[in-house]
């Protein structure tokens, strides 16, 4: 719903790239907890089957040779790899947002804070809404949710976007494209608490422009 809810229908929210499609891919167990094997698997599957965009509102204590091989892959293919930074206030490295690679996201809250529970690190690399965030549940309901799981769609939905507008955007570029972006949050500059800053689609839009007046 974050990433892709239709828009301008009256119902509910609005998701950041409104007409995405989306290929919803099971790699937990309903009680929320998985093997990095399933992980790997899922994301390997999807850069099989198309997905340019893979959102991972997941996440873990632990790497390992399975998952950042299957990064690795989904990236070698083209794909925007995003995952949720985590939701314990550490620096502690959570995986696979810290899998080299990956956009690994913070939250922050409605005055542009870090939201208190965020991780942070030098893995983060952007911040994006996370607490008390709407969006759709299953049975056709809406609720609100807290969590960096909230923020990461909100990067994937603008990398829909972008991608949406020019097809033939790398990987690269368009992760460029996000962090170069941003509203610059905390210190100047990038940093551990929010990366290059919270994720702004106006002035990506802005960006895009001035790089392409340069070009001219």
């Amino acid at each position: 719903g974050i990433a892709a809810a239709n828009t301008n229908n009256g119902v509910g929210m609005a998701g950041t790239c409104w007409e995405c499609r989306v290929m919803p891919v099971k790699v937990l167990s309903a009680s929320g907890s998985g093997t990095h094997a399933a992980i790997a698997q899922g994301i390997t599957w999807a850069a099989d089957h198309g997905a340019r965009v893979i959102n991972m509102s997941l996440g873990g204590a632990y790497s390992s040779q399975t998952l950042d091989q299957a990064v690795t892959y989904a990236l070698n293919k083209g794909l925007v790899v995003i995952a949720a930074a985590g939701n314990e206030s550490t620096s502690t490295p959570s995986y696979p947002a810290a899998c080299p690679g990956v956009i690994g996201v913070a939250a922050t809250d409605s005055s542009d804070y870090r939201a208190s529970f965020s991780n942070y690190g030098s893995y983060v690399s952007v911040a994006a809404p996370g607490v008390g965030i709407l969006s759709c549940t299953r049975g056709g309901s809406y609720q609100s949710w807290s969590g960096t799981s909230m923020a990461s769609p909100y990067v994937a939905g603008l990398a829909g976007l972008l991608i949406s507008q020019d097809s033939s955007r790398s990987n690269t570029q368009v992760r460029n494209i996000i962090e170069q972006s941003t509203d610059d949050l905390g210190s100047p500059g990038r940093d551990n608490y929010f990366g290059y800053g919270r994720i702004n689609a106006e002035r990506a839009r802005v960006f895009i422009n001035k790089v392409k007046q340069s070009l001219w």
